[in-house]
């Protein structure tokens, strides 16, 4: 759809505008956190598994301005970030026993961990498989 042409030229009116608030809008005062005040939040927030959002919410502040005092803090050198320690997790091998039934190799596999037995057929899933092992083992 078009629009009809116009027949008289296009005018434009300039509006001055100052900036300025507007009477109605109410005037928000900022919060101000002391350094001590800071702190103590930061130093909770990086507890080990501390959820930073959850902390933020507890003290009232909002979780953006909680990760900017810690983003400063680091730029500042006030607090350092130690990486996360790696979980050592040791590779072993686990004795396999094939099973035949009636002279045939069975299209199945069976997995115990401790007192668990984990029966699958041929067709399962890699990651399905895995998963299961994860939560046997976590169980």
């Amino acid at each position: 759809m078009q629009s009809a042409p116009k027949s008289r030229p296009g005018t434009f009116t300039v509006i001055e505008a100052a900036p300025d608030r507007l009477d109605e809008s109410p005037a928000l005062m900022r919060r101000r956190w002391s350094d001590e005040a800071k702190t103590r939040i930061l130093e909770e927030a990086m507890m080990p598994g501390a959820n930073v959002s959850a902390v933020a919410r507890a003290h009232r502040v909002s979780p953006q301005q909680l990760f900017a005092w810690r983003r400063k803090a680091v730029r500042s050198g006030a607090i350092a970030i130690l990486p996360a320690k790696p979980e050592v997790q040791t590779q072993g091998f686990a004795p396999v026993e094939m099973s035949h039934e009636n002279g045939a190799c069975a299209g199945g596999l069976e997995i115990v961990i401790g007192d668990a037995t984990i029966r699958v057929g041929s067709d399962v899933a890699p990651a399905l498989l895995a998963e299961a092992i994860r939560a046997v083992r976590s169980a």
